[in-house]
Order: structure tokens, then C-alpha cells, then sequence
């Protein structure tokens, strides 16, 4: 009997714990399309006189977003509107959440912005106590280059009821030696040309002549390693073709330099205030003391910038007034800056209601 007794008291309490970490939880999933924008229309002619439209045409812009989230509404945010993940969260940057316990989000997003693919990765999760806060996060964002994953341990001092400070410290892994240029090195010991060579692309010289002015002069023909056509001239094929050959000579470079850790002390202020007609969210995080734990010190962003220690940051906030029953005003910011990648978001309006 009293091994039954044991047996749905555990049953019990698991059915409890999964009834806390998913009560309030909301899974989404959302789908958006906007035309791209274009760009001017270019032709071609031919000695025949007979035109063609050349234009590059991007694909239209398309997002697509699944998540499951759960984060506690802060007093000025929409309660009653659906969510599909293109909202800027707060709570995800500052240190302090409407409730204590436990928040998450996990996000994944695919799509294509002015004809480049994208897939984007966020995961989420921090437990909130009043005295301290762990928090972990993997953020692999394509559109501004930027992968990592962290692991976050501070303890939290209220300082009044509308203000937080907090100190501790976060352990960073990433796998890209940010602040490297592999071709800037490369260029330095080679000539351009030679890059050309290495991934099968031949050059062939031929000369030309001006029949009006009698003047002369050389320029090459360009060909892939099957022997197609890329280019008529030098400045052609480095405006049009060298760059894929950049990026592909950076990205097998940097695969092989490995990856990275770092442990670095974070300090965090965060200030709320509310009410119907004026509100402030704010917050700041500030990383300046760094020790790499992992990775290539000669590839390490420290010996980079020629100093262990540089300022890491985020910061951002909400601000809001009504003025009357009519206008309103709002604003908002994020920025964040790890290593040498910058994420931004800016917005700032006016509301009248007629």
C-alpha cells in the first residue's frame, strides 16, 4: 500500500512540475511574403539591334517562423494579440521579468531577404529568483553572422522597487574567429590572381584596338574549370565573380581554425516603471573582463584587437506616453554588440486617433 501511496505522490508532483513549466506556454507558428525590393532594369543588345532585359530579379521576401514561448507580459505590452514571433521581447535582453520562475523561448525561422536565404535559431531560458538569475542562450542569426551559445550566473541586488543591479559572470562558445579576414592575410603574401588559380578559374590574354583613336591595349578572358566563360576583362570578373571566391576562401579558412570559449564578468542594470499613461522599460548589460578558456589564442578576438579585455554590450528599452485621450508617442531600441557583430532595432512613432 504505501509503495502505491509513493507512487502517485510522484506521479503527482511530476504532473505539477510539467503543469508549471507549460502553464502559460504558447506554441505559434506564422508565415509572411512582401515584395523584394528591385533594382533598375539593365538590356542587352545585340549587333542585330535586338534588346534584351537583363534585370536581376530577387525573389519576393518570405519569413517563415515556428516557436513555443513562455514569457510574462510586461504592463505595456499587447496581452490580447496574436504573437508570430516578430515582436522585439524585452524580456529576452533585460535581467528582470514580470513574474519570478521560469521563462523560455525556443524560435526557428527560414526565409529569404532581397534574394538571400536565411535560417535563424534562438533559444531561450532563465530561471528568476529575487536574488539571483541563470539564464541560457543559443542565438545563430544568418543575416548578421552572428552564433554562439551562453551560460549566465548572476546574483541580483534590488536597488528600490523600479531598480536591479546585477553582477555574475558568462561562459560564451562560438565556432567563428570573429575580427579575422583570411583574405586580408592572403592578399598580403599573394597576388589576387593567384586565388583565381587555386579554385580552377584560367585567365587568357588577348589584345584590342580603338579603331577611332588608334588606341591599343591587353585584357583577359576569364573561364571556369569546365572551360565556360565567366568574364570579358579583369574588372569584370573581380566586380562580379572574385567575391564568391572571397567568401568560399574565408569560409573554408575560418572552418578549420576551430572553435572558441570564453568567461567573462557581465554586470546588468534594469529600471521598470509603469503606469496607464507613461512607462519606461530600460536595461544594460556590460561585459568588459575576458578569458579565453578555449580555442586558438593567435585566432582569438583578444589578440585580434591586441588586448584581452574589450567591452562587450547590450542595451535597449521601451519608452512610451500617452499624451491625451488621442496622441500617444512610443519608442524602442536594442542593441547589442558581441565581438565585432552588431544586431540593431530602432523604432520610434506617433499615434492620433481621429
Amino acid at each position: 500500500m504505501k509503495y502505491l501511496l509513493l507512487l502517485l505522490f510522484t506521479i503527482n508532483a511530476q504532473a505539477d512540475i510539467f503543469k508549471d513549466i507549460f502553464k502559460y506556454a504558447t506554441l505559434y507558428g506564422a508565415y509572411s511574403q512582401s515584395n523584394s525590393i528591385q533594382g533598375k532594369k539593365t538590356f542587352y543588345v545585340t549587333q542585330e539591334s535586338e534588346l534584351f532585359e537583363t534585370t536581376q530579379r530577387n525573389p519576393a521576401d518570405e519569413i517563415k517562423t515556428f516557436g513555443f514561448r513562455k514569457l510574462a507580459h510586461f504592463g505595456y505590452e499587447d496581452k490580447e494579440r496574436f504573437y508570430d514571433g516578430e515582436e522585439q521581447n524585452n524580456s529576452l535582453n533585460s535581467n528582470i521579468g514580470n513574474v519570478k520562475g521560469l521563462e523560455y523561448l525556443f524560435e526557428y525561422q527560414e526565409g529569404n531577404q532581397q534574394g538571400r536565404e536565411f535560417k535563424n535559431k534562438q533559444l531561450f531560458v532563465r530561471y528568476l529568483a529575487k536574488w539571483w538569475l541563470v539564464k541560457a542562450e543559443a542565438n545563430n542569426n544568418e543575416l548578421v553572422d552572428i552564433d554562439y551559445k551562453s551560460a549566465d550566473a548572476r546574483f541580483r541586488i534590488p536597488l528600490g522597487k523600479k531598480l536591479s543591479l546585477s553582477i555574475g559572470a558568462m561562459y560564451r562558445t562560438y565556432n567563428k574567429a570573429y575580427g579575422h579576414n583570411p583574405i586580408q592575410k592572403y592578399l598580403e603574401e599573394n597576388a589576387w590572381w593567384n586565388l583565381s588559380y587555386n579554385y580552377g578559374h584560367t585567365d587568357q590574354a588577348y589584345s584590342w584596338e580603338n579603331i577611332s583613336t588608334g588606341e591599343t591595349g591587353y585584357n583577359y578572358f576569364w573561364y571556369d574549370a569546365e572551360g565556360t566563360l565567366l568574364s570579358n576583362s579583369d574588372l569584370d570578373y573581380r566586380n562580379n565573380i572574385y567575391g564568391q571566391l572571397v567568401n568560399r576562401y574565408n569560409s573554408e579558412q575560418l572552418a578549420q581554425i576551430g572553435s572558441f570559449a570564453d568567461l567573462s564578468s557581465v554586470v546588468g542594470l534594469d529600471f521598470y516603471h509603469y503606469r496607464k499613461n507613461f512607462w519606461v522599460h530600460a536595461y544594460a548589460n556590460a561585459l568588459p573582463h575576458h578569458k579565453l578558456l578555449q580555442g586558438d589564442e593567435k585566432y582569438s578576438y583578444g589578440n585580434f584587437i591586441g588586448k584581452n579585455n574589450w567591452l562587450d554590450y547590450s542595451f535597449g528599452g521601451v519608452f512610451g506616453v500617452r499624451l491625451s485621450k488621442k496622441l500617444g508617442i512610443f519608442s524602442e531600441i536594442a542593441m547589442q554588440r558581441y565581438w565585432d557583430r552588431e544586431i540593431k532595432v530602432i523604432k520610434a512613432g506617433i499615434n492620433f486617433k481621429i
